[in-house]
């Protein structure tokens, strides 16, 4: 499929485009994939921007001219304004145009790059240049990703070499702007100045960050200090574009500086010290990274993310840098310090542990290389999967997927003796290889240690598929890619490849490159730019050794700083207070101002704390808003999007980017902002789990954008090369796997006489006398003379030393025959290497060249989801989809970004959050909370170690607290918590929030039903278990616990007050958590968070947990999804850690606390955010399960107990509540106690209550109201069903009575009858109830009478009549519908007939074979040709072909003989020459009788006359006698092979024996007759089934069978020539349409090219590449055409028609058969010994011939065309036409043309011969007329029209003769000989072409098959009579114009039948 046919419904190559322009697949249906909406008409509104756009195109396709104002200001204000307007595709192209050669665009740029100002007159200046610059830095220039490539390339121009075409250029433009601002009469307004020096900023900025060489101009700092001073003098620093330039200067001047910095940064590392060190901080040694390892780097964007052999096997120390700002650090410049910093630790975080567990294996590896077959190798504390003797199986290369290697491995021991099925089921439940996870091959090869690192690309688990996981028992497959493709990875990999060395495959559960490495990637561009917005918030600077305060002079957002603005809260206003007015915040408000904060909490349904917040965050660009639990951040944040989306169109917010930590957070934002009635929300990321945002994702959004027409261009160019670069890449896979194994001269030739040519020329197949060497190449024999080498499969390698291979070389090079064997193999070894090597290399280079193809699609894809999120209001999106989605956001003009759960971020993702455009930041949390989640321990504040690094202390944490001697950020904090009761909530405002408050609805939250205290820690010493040994060394445990929690979740949910999904249990550990699962699991659906269930992976638990809790035994086992089951108390019941519950609540929590032991240790408890988190998740109640003691070792514990205590709620037992019985004491001390003290939720006595329903007494124990509610009574039931008064059917009282079952008997129903066994409850209702009696009904409408049950209704319009349609069908077969189906009612009382398709067999016999078409019935249409195989069979052989193609003849000696009349001399398949046999068989069959058949014939086995059960067959037709009643003595008889079998007699007569052979007057045959004067009528057929006498059964009517067979033969021949004569001459118009519709546009290329040659100061340039390629490739479809007509004319050549190759096989027999020899036999051979020659029929092949010289008049017609463009643009020289010139063509191809002419009028078609001279006549014309032929040649044109108007002469005399298209083809003669009596400068009017070419159009010239009769003309030239097959109408013959067909049934004098084509 043409890609870009498919995406824009055109496709400039058109016809000879390679690729399906067919939108539907074969058969009709639905397209191939989703419809794409067809492209509307253009409005006016497009209509004049597409005029806009040609005129203004026109400008820049000629050259510029100097000193034109006017034109510069034209293109400029032009181009701005297409950019400025709203069609997609103009603004695409106009940097398309810019960039393009065959345009000016860059000869425009330069122009006004030169352009200076004038003395005095800087308006003209600054109003030229300034459309410039807006153009050059429009949004839709930058941000347009699909024209990136082009934009790049432009702004490459401008800055020229190192900058020293643009810096000159802005200096001057700064001089001029200050010039301008001082002079009082310059007419640039400030305005205009401040807009030129805002976009001369963006560009310069622009400008530096494309072009890194640019960075290193000298002139550089002067103009950054130019532009500086110009922003000061003309705006000072207090307006929006002062604070905008001065940004974007900062932003400069960070790149010059690390540019500048790089260079001098080798000397300066050997210098360096700590800037700062203070007394309260103990220094470091600086350690500088400095190439200790090939990934030791002090730049981190030379850092290669994954690390290296090298790296992971060094024994230095990882060289981490602190995050505390007193340390030292080898760089001094805070912002790269920050991100350097950050990126290092990130990676040590991520691969630190990695490295550690993969540097100890290979170490043991170089040790001991069979330490790679251990099945459990130690990996430490590190947890990975090991698959030993791994191998890559197989290298591929796609086009979409890139580079990829299949990795094989030995099937998991508990899977080799399952079945396909169990292994398909494990493998599908298994987490195990997942796509994206981390993997590490490991390998010892080459007495080296090789690493690879892989992610997984595809798990295939299909039985079916050969490389996947599941088919094979002993050996599963992966797919995987390269995690980094460089050049050494990508050379080892195939190496690996080729020698199939066997490795450890090792897998690391959990870690997925694409959560870090877009991460780490960002923060290496982030680098290179040296960019890191609002450097100043996030890096304070100093302010002394004390703690400072906190800033409160942090400015508002740069968008809000606009003259006037103000934020409006007019959304927020109740509804009470709106007729009070708006309320507007002015931007440079205080965030305390406490008369809007007193205003907005009286008119708004914000408290106080939300009113500050939300001020803060709304006038502070870098804001900080903490949200303690339970006080509404996320309501908060719903408030602060109402109010940026009234103010987002006023000051182009774009869209605002709400960045969360994890997809739960980011989903519930955004549904609560979709609540409040946004509705432009796009969610990028695929982990969603929300429905209500399921249609918002970016990817379903996207789906709807169409692209432009300029993006489907280049998306078709970029697979296209992708796909030819594809090929190339999959050969060289193939040739580098290849050359190792077959070192011979094909793979090695090219290797030779590149690199030492003396050696390859002595390997030369060429002596020098000219004779060729045959047999083995010498190469061969040389190499492998009596000994094999490695390369052809020897196992032994020879080491040679590089001297004596330098001695091999040197002596090679004088003879190399002179070496030995030892150095010939040293030498094809050498060479096989360094070929592969060269291969190998060559394959890196394809590979990394269609990155760039990649990139430019990516872009492409990327700009459609660019638009769709420029257009949006609202993107919500991860961290880490922040950074993998960067390269289009970066182009998303967003100004502010919001970043949820900002305390949880770590501060490398916060710093990559950060996307360029931004101007507002915005982060809400709580840095009291959780901390942000890492993988090492020792990066943690929570280690000793730990504390230099802080990884996991959050940026919003740092900034909020502040560091010592730096200020600390204002944190606008919500103080009012709506979630929990006071008792709750006083555990943390006495610990950690002083300030917060509770609501006054939380002291109406009601108490915990069940139990006596809504607060409680149950305290017990029960001792933890110890850390697991194996897998999870990490993990803690508490049995004791576990059952105390399950009894009490039983307890609390029996009240019926809360549903499962009401109560939570949490834990600090994911060992107790899975514990607590397995035991749980029996009674409630439990359900993880993912982030908890990966917290389980990354343990090593198993996610399907036993019914006992114990994991399976075997680490490969776990990681399976666990099954749904029916549970028995409730839905589902939340079971989670405490780092993965925040941000959740419900009403009830329960806490195990696990950790019981005599040390006190606490774990991870002991942290105070820790503790927050657990303490604050519960609404009603909370209780805690632990050891007071062990927790009472920690300050905040012993706070929280002491609380505890003081209000009682600290105990050794629980104290439960019965509902009933509320004074019913009921403690619990152990976890049984509760079933047997509380067994239904209440207490153990008995329920006294009566039961509502019936009365009865409840008989269960104690129990809680709504449990009451739902009790089912057992008593038996006593109530009646009425109106019947029946009993009631069930058990029990509980049960509902439902309906009266009872069956009656003989129920009487409304029509009369009766029917039985109807249930009481129907029989209420008799008209209700169906009667069944059958009886008959008229069917209203067709009135048939059906039998029907009499409660049918046939009346009603939904009624089908059942009877059968009697309707015959246009195909003659019946209706297979019924009445009901094809006759329905369209109007009251009409029936509309609408019959159903044929459903049988077509079964018509075809016109040329005894066949019948097998097809479905297809009305009546042509059943096209037989394909059933063809019949003709001889005792030779049998035809191979399909019925409807003509078979060869067999030219065999004929089989048939006797004794009597001796052997037939002619070949199988001619007429027999011998006379037939009358006499009896005298052979004797099995059974011992006589044969009954006759002499040479085959014996008939079943059909002896005395022992066959035939007796009763009739076989005399004559006298209609049996065969008991005939002699077969006399009357032998003959069995045909449908086994038919009759008296030969009857035979004789039926088939036409006396027709062929003279018989006398007894009847006997005497000779041969002659049959050569006439044909054949038809096959002979059996007398009883009519099928056609096969010859190979029945040779004794061969002389009759044979002639039919040739003739139908000869019929088929022609009839398929002339079928495939038609698809030629249909290909030939494909061929001139195609011709004429791409003919303009190369002559207007040609011309174009021409006059930009012509311009002044050009310098003449050929044509365009592109241009010539297409010319040269112009003809191939032509060149394709001509070989199938040669291919053609050979298969339809006289030699090859059946009738000749038979006359000649005939001739060769009879001369063989003479007694001299063959030439004496041929020299006496007389005309009466033979046939005479076989007349042969030539129209198809004089038809192949009028094609081939049509198709040749086509491409010399278009060559004269294209060559005329040629010379006059002065090409033609420089431009040669593919297969040759016009001028010298023409000759061969006249002389062709006569030569027919002549050809077709001996053949008498006059037809051929008028079209034949009329090309004749075109191409002489054209020759005369072209101008191209030189003086020389003007006579021979001259005779050649001459030439041309005798032939056209005759073909007009030809024209009179009346044949097809006869009056046609005249008046293009006519016009013709006009043409050629004219002038030859003369021109031909178009309308006189298509004339010529419309009367020369060929008719159908095909020969129909049909129900008629064949005849021939006068002439011989067949045609066909339909209907009945006799004349009745008089006509022309279509080829001579002879009179054909006739009146009454008689034919027209001449007219004959044509036999031959009669069956």
């Amino acid at each position: 499929m043409c890609r870009y046919f498919w995406q824009t419904g055109l496709c400039r190559f058109g016809s000879t485009c390679k690729f399906s322009h067919d939108l539907l697949p074969e058969g009709g249906g639905e397209r191939l994939s989703k419809e794409r909406p067809s492209r509307a008409e253009e409005t006016p509104e497009q209509q004049r921007a597409k005029a806009d756009y040609n005129s203004w195109k026109r400008i820049i396709k000629y050259p510029p001219r100097p000193n034109d104002e006017r034109t510069v200001e034209q293109l400029w204000n032009g181009a701005l304004a297409i950019l400025n307007g709203d069609e997609r595709e103009w603004k695409q192209m106009v940097p398309r145009d810019f960039d393009d050669e065959e345009y000016y665009g860059r000869q425009h740029i330069q122009t006004l790059l030169t352009i200076r100002t004038r003395v005095g007159d800087y308006g003209t200046f600054i109003r030229l240049i300034q459309p410039f610059l807006l153009v050059i830095t429009h949004s839709s220039f930058l941000d347009c990703l699909s024209v990136d490539t082009f934009v790049g390339g432009l702004y490459n121009f401008i800055s020229g070499m190192n900058g020293n075409r643009a810096v000159p250029f802005f200096q001057h433009l700064c001089e001029t702007l200050v010039n301008a601002h001082v002079d009082t009469i310059s007419s640039a307004t400030t305005a205009t100045v401040e807009t030129t020096l805002v976009a001369m900023s963006m560009a310069l900025r622009e400008l530096l960050r494309r072009e890194s060489r640019a960075r290193f101009n000298d002139d550089l700092p002067t103009l950054i200090a130019s532009l500086e001073g110009t922003v000061h003098m003309i705006n000072g620093d207090h307006s929006q574009a002062s604070a905008i330039v001065l940004r974007q200067i900062r932003e400069v001047r960070a790149i010059v500086d690390r540019a500048k910095g790089l260079l001098v940064q080798e000397e300066e590392q050997h210098e360096a010290s700590p800037a700062i060190t203070v007394t309260s901080t103990y220094p470091r040694n600086l350690v500088v990274p400095r190439d200790r390892h090939d990934n030791d780097k002090a730049d981190i964007t030379k850092i290669k993310i994954f690390p290296t052999r090298q790296e992971i096997l060094s024994e230095e120390a990882e060289f981490l840098p602190s995050t505390d700002l007193d340390q030292p650090h080898f760089l001094t410049d805070p912002t790269e310090r920050h991100i350097d910093t950050h990126f290092r630790l990130l990676r040590y975080d991520t691969f630190g542990e990695l490295k550690e567990a993969l540097g100890g294996l290979m170490h043991a590896v170089e040790n001991d290389p069979t330490c790679l077959n251990n099945p459990k190798p130690n990996f430490g504390d590190f947890r990975a999967y090991h698959y030993p003797n791994a191998y890559i199986s197989y290298l591929s290369f796609d086009s979409r997927r890139g580079l990829e290697a299949d990795i094989s491995f030995p099937q998991l021991p508990i899977l080799r003796k399952k079945s396909v099925s169990e292994r398909h089921k494990w493998w599908g439940e298994s987490k195990q290889l997942a796509e994206g996870i981390l993997l590490s091959l490991i390998s010892f090869h080459e007495n080296k240690i090789q690493h690879l690192f892989f992610t997984v690309s595809e798990r295939n688990t299909d039985t079916r598929k050969d490389r996947s996981l599941t088919k094979v028992d002993h050996q599963g497959t992966i797919t995987v890619k390269l995690a980094s493709h460089d050049q050494m990875d990508v050379e080892s990999m195939v190496r690996l490849s080729c020698q199939k060395a066997r490795g450890a495959l090792i897998e690391f559960p959990g870690v997925l490159p694409a959560t870090f490495v877009p991460i780490l990637e960002n923060l290496q561009d982030m680098q290179r730019l040296s960019r890191l917005p609002f450097r100043q918030w996030i890096l304070p600077d100093r302010t002394g050794n004390t703690q400072g305060v906190a800033k409160t002079d942090i400015p508002p957002p740069l968008y809000a700083r606009k003259s006037g603005f103000v934020f409006s809260l007019k959304s927020l206003v109740r509804a009470d207070r709106l007729h009070e007015g708006n309320i507007s915040i002015d931007p440079t408000s205080s965030a305390d101002d406490p008369h809007i904060v007193d205003e907005m909490e009286a008119r708004t349904n914000m408290d106080r704390g939300q009113c500050r917040a939300l001020l803060a965050a709304l006038t502070r660009e870098f804001a900080f808003i903490q949200g303690p639990p339970g006080t509404g951040k996320s309501y908060l944040g719903i408030q602060l999007m109402k109010v940026l989306m009234h103010c987002k169109q006023t000051v182009m917010l774009g869209p605002v980017v709400v960045v969360c930590y994890t997809n739960h957070a980011l989903d519930q934002f955004l549904e609560h902002l979709h609540a409040v009635g946004l509705r432009k929300i796009i969610r990028i990321g695929g982990q969603s789990q929300s429905t209500l945002l399921e249609e918002h994702n970016l990817r379903k959004v996207s789906q709807a954008e169409t692209k432009t027409r300029s993006e489907g261009w280049l998306l078709a160019k970029s697979y296209e090369a992708l796909d030819q670069e594809t090929k190339r890449i999959q050969g060289g896979l193939g040739r580098v796997h290849g050359i190792l194994k077959r070192a011979n001269w094909s793979n090695l030739k090219y290797y030779l006489w590149q690199n030492y040519p003396q050696i390859h020329a002595q390997f030369n197949q060429s002596e020098e006398d000219g004779f060729k060497v045959v047999g083995r190449h010498p190469f061969e024999q040389w190499s492998t003379s009596g000994l094999s080498f490695p390369g052809s499969g020897s196992t032994s390698e020879i080491t040679l030393t590089a001297s004596e291979l330098n001695h091999a070389l040197q002596k090679g090079e004088i003879n190399i025959h002179s070496l030995s064997q030892h150095e010939r193999r040293g030498l094809v070894q050498l060479w096989s290497q360094e070929v592969h090597d060269q291969t190998l290399d060559d394959l890196f280079e394809r590979v990394k060249a269609t990155d760039s193809n990649r990139r430019q699609l990516a872009n492409i894809h990327d700009e459609v989801d660019r638009r769709v999120l420029q257009d949006a209001d609202v993107i919500g999106i991860t961290t880490t989809g922040l950074a993998k989605r960067i390269s289009a956001l970066r182009h998303v003009r967003c100004k502010i970004v919001i970043c949820e759960e900002a305390g949880e971020v770590m501060e490398p993702h916060m710093i990559s959050a950060l996307v360029p455009t931004v101007e507002h930041f915005i982060q809400i949390g709580d840095h009291e909370q959780l901390r942000p989640q890492i993988n090492n321990y020792g990066l943690s504040l929570e280690s000793r170690q730990g504390a230099l690094y802080q990884l996991d202390r959050s940026q919003f944490e740092r900034l909020s607290i502040g560091e010592l001697g730096r200020p600390k950020m204002p944190v606008a904090q919500l103080n009012v918590q709506r979630r929990m009761r006071p008792e709750i909530s006083t555990l943390i405002r006495e610990t950690i929030y002083r300030k917060l408050v509770d609501h006054p609805s939380t002291t109406h939250l009601p108490n915990v039903v069940g139990m006596r205290k809504n607060v409680f820690w149950l305290d017990h010493d029960h001792i933890e278990e110890g850390q697991h040994s194996d897998m999870h060394h990490k993990s803690h445990s508490n049995l004791w616990e576990v059952e105390m929690v399950h009894a009490l979740v039983r307890h609390i949910v029996r009240q019926g007050e809360y549903s499962s999904s009401d109560i939570a249990v949490l834990t600090p550990y994911t060992g107790q958590l899975q514990k607590l699962r397995s035991a749980m699991r029996n009674d409630f659906e439990i359900v993880l968070s993912d982030r908890d269930q990966d917290a389980l992976e990354k343990e090593g638990f198993s996610v399907v947990a036993t019914r006992s809790g114990d994991e399976e035994p075997d680490n490969m086992s776990g990681h399976r999804k666990a099954p749904l089951e029916k549970k028995k108390l409730s839905d589902l019941l939340r079971v989670a850690t405490v780092d993965n519950f925040q941000g959740e609540e419900a009403k009830v929590v329960i806490v195990s606390l696990v950790r019981s032991n005599k040390e006190r240790k606490v774990g991870f408890l002991r942290t105070t955010n820790r503790i927050n988190v657990l303490l604050s998740r519960a609404q009603h109640g909370m209780y805690l399960i632990g050891n007071t003691d062990t927790y009472s070792n920690i300050n905040m514990w012993q706070k929280v107990v002491d609380m505890l205590r003081a209000s009682e709620s600290v105990g050794d037992s629980l104290h439960l509540c019965c509902p009933r019985h509320k004074d019913t004491p009921i403690q619990v001390f152990q976890p049984d106690d509760l079933p047997r003290l509380s067994p239904e939720g209440g207490c153990r006595e008995a329920c006294l209550w009566r039961l509502p329903d019936c009365g009865h007494m409840c008989q269960a124990r104690c129990h809680s109201e709504s449990m009451h509610k739902v009790f089912s009574c057992p008593q038996p039931c006593q109530r009646l069903h009425e109106p019947c008064k029946h009993l009631c059917q069930k058990q029990t009282c509980g049960e509902d009575c439902g309906k009266c079952l009872i069956k009656l008997k003989d129920v009487p129903l409304p029509c009369g009858h009766f029917k039985s066994d109807i249930l009481c409850y129907l029989a209420q209702d008799p008209g209700a109830i169906c009667c069944d009696t059958r009886v008959q009904k008229m069917v209203a409408g067709c009135n048939h009478m059906v039998e029907v049950s009499c409660s049918l209704d046939v009346t009603l319009d939904r009624y089908r009549c059942p009877t059968p349609c009697a309707t015959i069908l246009s195909c003659g077969h019946p209706c297979p519908g019924i009445c009901g189906q094809c006759n329905t009612k369209a109007n009251p009382g009409e029936l509309s007939p609408a019959h159903q398709k044929c459903r049988k067999i077509c079964g018509r016999r075809f016109g040329t074979c005894n066949h019948t078409c097998r097809k479905p019935c297809h009305d009546g249409k042509d059943c096209g040709p037989c394909i059933t195989p063809c019949e003709v069979r001889c005792q030779h052989s049998r035809c191979t072909l399909l019925c409807h193609e003509a078979c060869a003849p067999c030219v065999e000696i004929c089989t048939w003989s006797c004794e009597h009349q001796g052997s037939c001399t002619m070949p199988c398949s001619a007429p027999c020459n011998r006379l037939p046999c009358d006499q009896r068989c005298p052979q004797e069959l099995s059974c011992g009788h006589q044969c009954p058949g006759l002499c040479g014939e085959t014996c008939p086995e079943r059909y002896c006359h005395k022992c066959t059960t035939k007796q009763d067959s009739r076989v005399d037709l004559l006298e209609m006698k049996t065969y008991a009643e005939i002699d077969v003595n006399e009357t032998p008889i003959v069995v045909l092979g449908c086994e038919h079998f009759f008296t030969a007699e009857t035979l004789d007569g039926l088939i036409g024996m006396h027709d062929v052979y003279v018989s006398n007057k007894f009847g006997q045959f005497t000779g041969l007759a002659d049959i050569y004067s006439a044909l054949a009528s038809k096959i002979p057929q059996c007398p009883d089934c009519q099928r056609p006498v096969r010859q190979y059964v029945t040779q004794r009517y061969n002389r009759v069978i044979n002639r039919a067979v040739i003739d139908e033969m000869s019929k088929r021949f022609l009839v398929n020539g002339k079928t495939e004569l038609r698809g030629l001459e249909q290909q030939i118009d494909g061929l001139e349409k195609d011709f004429e519709g791409s003919r303009s546009d190369i002559t207007s290329s040609i011309d174009i090219a021409a006059r930009r040659n012509m311009a002044p100061l050009r310098i003449p340039r050929g044509l365009n590449t592109n241009v010539v390629t297409r010319i040269q490739n112009r003809y191939d479809a032509s060149l394709r055409l001509s070989r199938e007509i040669k291919s053609f004319l050979r298969k339809v050549a006289d030699r090859h028609q059946p009738a000749q190759k038979l006359h000649e096989a005939t001739v060769h027999a009879t001369m063989a058969n003479r007694s001299k020899s063959l030439d004496e036999a041929s020299a006496s051979l007389s005309i009466q010994d033979i046939s005479s020659s076989v007349d042969r029929d030539r129209r198809v092949t004089l038809g192949g011939r009028i094609v081939q010289i049509r198709n040749e008049c086509i491409v010399l017609e278009d060559k004269f065309s294209i060559a005329g463009a040629l010379k006059s643009a002065s090409f033609a020289e420089s431009t040669k036409l593919p297969g040759g010139s016009s001028d010298k063509l023409t000759k061969p191809f006249l002389q062709i043309c006569t030569t027919f002419i002549t050809d077709s009028s001996t053949e008498s078609l006059p037809k051929l011969a008028v079209e034949a001279s009329l090309y004749f006549a075109r191409i002489a014309w054209l020759y005369q007329s072209s101008g191209l032929s030189d003086n020389s040649d003007k006579e021979k044109a001259t005779e050649y029209v001459q030439e041309a108007r005798g032939l056209l002469e005759k073909a007009l005399e030809l024209c009179k003769q009346s044949f097809q298209n006869a009056e046609q083809l005249k008046k293009a003669v006519e016009e013709s000989i006009k043409l050629l009596r004219r002038e030859w400068y003369e021109a031909v009017t178009p309308e006189e072409l298509a004339a010529i070419k419309q009367a020369m159009v060929n008719g159908p010239t095909g020969i129909a098959t049909h129900s008629g009769h064949w005849y021939n003309c006068v002439n011989g030239h067949p045609f066909a009579i339909g209907e009945c097959g006799m004349p009745m109408e008089q006509a022309r013959c279509p080829e001579c114009g002879a009179p054909v067909g006739g009146s009454n049934h008689q034919a027209a004098a001449g007219v004959t039948r044509a036999m031959d084509m009669e069956r």
